[in-house]
């Protein structure tokens, strides 16, 4: 088990925010969401914690799948709008938990570095080694009980992703996130979270659904396809003042956002995130876990803003996510109402 100390966190500028990890491995554990960033959170805890969520590391203070030290924790766990009073330490939190706040992090390290996913084990594992080769082949801290290279971990790592992206691939051992998935159909959220009594709420002015749900909830793809588009405004319309006579340049109302369009023809919308899982070009499958809630752009309060459009029509999603809530025949897309839906 490697330590990084307070005086190495300091030397660059992104150690501060890298979890501790077990460095030897451990047994697969199912993927947890559709798509790269699923895999690349299987991957992790799988050399990590062997997908123990419960998981201790001994003489530190990881914990958890991912394997975060106290005060890592508690910066990822911000940034994903999770409380840490609530949950203070990683293995506190539960699984779905653990898996949004290691989502954000993978999310930023990959924007950070132009999506490329041979940085994450480096970054995971030890940092400062990131383009220095010499470091690249050292045993970080082998006194804490580490036996791998930077270099061999990182090979190790990138083995078993893409051994697991092989199985996303073929169809074999996968499956989505924790939301109901039925054929190529899902929720677009907790099932748990979305509650019967929602499915039926109105948007305010064109056929869309608008549905009141906590900052940082997981937001699923509903159905498959490709991002033909995003929008990462992070602002808020009316606290940018974007209603006033000089509104900003960067107003978007539909602020943090992701367009998926379906081979099918339909085109279906999620607005108002905090922040993105994919990006433009990415295959999306049903289920997959795109964006966590939030309240950016034309938005009053937290919640997401889902539209459907077949033809450039916009159709209201309410009676096709009422069917996959009850488990009843799901609605084709191009026979859904075109009004009734809002006020």
């Amino acid at each position: 088990m490697k330590t990084l100390s307070v005086a190495l966190a300091t030397t660059t500028c992104f150690v501060l925010s890298i979890p501790l990890v077990f460095a030897n491995g451990g047994d697969a554990a199912g993927v947890y969401a559709c798509g790269r960033l699923g895999v690349i959170l299987d991957t992790i805890r799988t050399l990590e914690s062997g997908g123990n969520y419960q998981a201790h590391a001994a003489g530190a203070s990881a914990s958890g799948a991912y394997q975060y030290i106290d005060s890592t924790w508690r910066h990822w766990a911000g940034e994903a709008d999770i409380s840490t009073d609530l949950y203070p330490t990683a293995d506190s939190a539960p699984a779905h938990i653990q898996d949004q706040v290691a989502g954000v992090n993978v999310s930023s390290i990959l924007a950070d570095y132009d999506n490329s996913v041979d940085v994450v084990p480096i970054i995971w594992y030890y940092p400062i080694a990131l383009g220095n080769d010499e470091i690249m082949d050292r045993v970080p801290s082998p006194s804490s009980g580490n036996t791998l290279t930077v270099r061999e971990y990182q090979t190790r790592w990138l083995d078993t992703y893409r051994i697991k992206l092989d199985a996303e691939d073929d169809g074999s051992s996968f499956t989505c996130g924790p939301t109901a998935v039925t054929g190529d159909w899902a929720l677009p959220a907790p099932r748990e979270v979305i509650g019967a009594n929602s499915l039926d709420d109105p948007h305010h002015d064109y056929p869309a659904w608008d549905f009141l749900i906590p900052a940082g909830t997981p937001i699923y793809a509903v159905t498959g396809g490709t991002v033909a588009r995003t929008t990462n405004w992070t602002g808020n319309w009316w606290a940018a003042g974007c209603g006033g006579n000089n509104p900003p340049d960067a107003c978007t109302s539909c602020g943090v956002g992701i367009t998926i369009q379906h081979p099918d023809g339909l085109r279906h919308t999620y607005c108002h995130n905090s922040r993105n899982h994919v990006t433009v070009g990415d295959d999306i499958a049903p289920g997959q876990h795109i964006a966590d809630s939030g309240n950016s752009g034309r938005s009053g309060t937290a919640h997401l803003h889902l539209e459907f459009r077949t033809n450039g029509i916009r159709r209201c999603p309410q009676p096709l996510l009422a069917a996959l809530f009850n488990q009843t025949p799901i609605p084709v897309a191009t026979d859904l109402p075109t009004s009734g839906c809002s006020f």
